[in-house]
């Protein structure tokens, strides 16, 4: 790049590496800060335990599931000859396998290993019409959210199969996590610093955990450096064949130094930390009790200076954005519980009735009856018809107002939430029927059925409060957090002469900011969602007296 062949001359290639050195230099200094307050945040958390909404849940939390997801035949086009198309058998592995998906020579899982497909940092679609015309028929693409990733494509060997593979597929690339660093406090230091460097760029849109660190580094450069930089090259190129293919060029090229240096950096910011790392700890740990009782009166005087801001902007997002969505989740999200919870007591009572808790077969009835509450013609069909109608129909009317939080990403949080709650439920079954007869499940499954209309409950409000929070995450961060900065800077001289040695460089002022704003939008939106509550007590309510189940009493919300 910068010869005269090279599209890329001599000032754009200064304009590249400048920006690389700027963004390599601004990580290095926001993860140092971002380790000190992941480290404040945890002690916090000694003095004084977050509040958790799913803490308040009754049934029993449940270990992954050893049970792999779908398997089967597909055929696979060649990442190296893209005209080649080879049948393989596909193992779809569950939880406890990160979805992670092996694919083998042969008609089966005793062929040998031809490769595996990671699914963080993907999107599974049908061929549109265009991919259906070019390879002659429908099948399933994996498309990566950024451009370093190769795309996978296969074909099913009929419609149905497609359908159930689409949805495994979907499942896999919602739920499988991208790698992290072994120390959570690194992780959620990166993590947290990634957000920083966002906003200091003015990065707003949606993004998501494709790779590891450095690699989840390199594709917010790479984002950066398109935006910025690359977006006027590309577009003054001749409109010709060679166009895209030199796009590609530019890109692999770019990519490739972009990645060389978020390596390093990573490497040597990471490293700095680890061997700093006890020192950090111990004096955090010896000055949290005067930081946080300070904090408490610096956090008193932000509300008062970003009130007029914050205010304002949570009451028209409350009308214009907030009341529209809920009036569209609201109905199908609380039927879709009710429904499940139907669904799982009736399934599990007749499961029962044809005795297939017996002791000898207890652990594979068990095993079986959660598998099956994920099936689509299951037990709970009717509440996935709901979660699945949201995503294709519902929420349609009001997507424009969700912001870059996409309709996908809403049912699958919805979905996640139902699947927390039957999951739960046959766990719960499975520990406290274990050691009883037989003849006493069916009061078991009572038991079970009543925590599962006290979860409910919180499990509806949880996902509407996480969804209105969701969309508006980006709003306050570009229209409210950014403009509240200056009004707050006066606070720092305060901070700065704090007699206590070394107290002052662990306050983190802007992230009191944030805090005391989500806090203020926090309580905003609960108050939305409470308004809802009493309708979705009311279907529980029904529910269980329709099923001759007394319910645990709920508190009060």
């Amino acid at each position: 790049m910068g010869n005269s062949l090279s599209p890329i001359d001599e000032p754009t290639q200064t304009r590249i590496n400048d920006l690389l050195q700027e963004v390599v230099k601004q990580f290095s200094i926001e993860f140092s800060k971002a380790y000190a307050q992941v480290c404040i945040k945890n002690a916090k958390k000694e003095l004084e335990p977050e509040e958790d909404m799913l803490a308040e849940l009754k049934l029993l939390d449940y270990p992954p599931s050893e049970m792999n997801g779908k398997t089967g035949m597909l055929t696979k086009r060649g990442d190296v000859s893209k005209s080649s198309w080879k049948s393989r058998f596909f193992v779809m592995q569950g939880e406890k396998g990160n979805y992670k998906v092996d694919y083998f020579d042969g008609t089966d899982d005793k062929g040998k290993l031809k490769g595996s497909i990671y699914c963080a940092g993907y999107t599974a679609y049908e061929f549109s019409a265009d991919d259906i015309i070019e390879f002659g028929e429908p099948g399933i693409k994996l498309v990566p959210w950024g451009y370093g990733k190769r795309t996978w494509w296969m074909k099913c060997p009929d419609d149905a199969e497609r359908k159930e593979w689409l949805k495994a597929f979907q499942t896999a690339c919602w739920k499988a996590k991208a790698p992290r660093d072994q120390d959570a406090t690194i992780a959620e230091a990166f993590d947290l610093t990634i957000k920083k460097l966002r906003w200091h760029f003015w990065c707003w849109s949606w993004y998501g955990d494709s790779g590891d660190e450095p690699q989840r580094l390199a594709e917010f450069v790479t984002d950066l450096m398109e935006r910025n930089v690359l977006n006027e090259v590309f577009y003054k190129l001749p409109d010709n064949a060679m166009k895209s293919m030199t796009i590609d060029a530019i890109r692999k090229a770019v990519g490739s130094s972009v990645k060389t240096a978020c390596s390093s950096a990573w490497l040597s910011s990471a490293g700095a930390v680890r061997s700093m790392s006890t020192t950090i700890q111990s004096q955090v740990k010896d000055l949290i009790a005067p930081l946080v009782e300070k904090e408490k009166v610096f956090k008193e005087t932000i509300v008062q200076k970003v009130s007029g801001t914050v205010d304002p902007f949570l009451s028209e997002k409350g009308s214009e954005v907030l009341k529209p969505v809920l009036d569209v989740l609201f109905q199908p999200v609380s039927d879709a519980f009710v429904y499940a919870v139907q669904g799982f007591y009736s399934h599990m009572t007749e499961k029962i009735k044809d005795g297939a808790f017996k002791q000898n077969d207890y652990t594979y009835g068990i095993n079986r009856a959660d598998w099956e509450m994920d099936w689509w013609n299951g037990p709970v069909h009717k509440s996935y018809v709901l979660v699945d109608r949201l995503y294709d129909t519902d929420l349609n009317t009001v997507a424009k107002l969700c912001g870059n939080l996409s309709t996908y990403t809403i049912y699958y949080m919805v979905l996640d939430k139902l699947k927390l709650m039957l999951h739960r439920a046959v766990f719960t079954f499975r520990e406290l029927a274990k050691d009883i007869g037989e003849t006493e499940q069916t009061s078991v499954l009572s038991h079970v059925t009543g925590l599962m209309f006290h979860d409910a409950m919180i499990l509806v409000k949880n996902v509407i409060f996480t969804v209105l929070k969701a969309i508006l995450e980006n709003p306050i961060a570009e229209f409210v957090i950014k403009p509240c900065v200056a009004l707050i800077e006066p606070i720092q001289a305060t901070i700065d002469e704090i007699p206590i040695p070394g107290l002052s460089v662990l306050f983190d002022l802007p992230g009191m900011l944030e805090d005391v704003v989500y806090s203020i939008e926090d309580n905003a939106v609960l108050a939305v969602v409470k308004g809802c509550l009493s309708g979705v007590k009311s279907k529980l309510d029904a529910a269980s007296l329709e099923l001759g189940v007394a319910s645990v009493k709920l508190k009060k919300t």
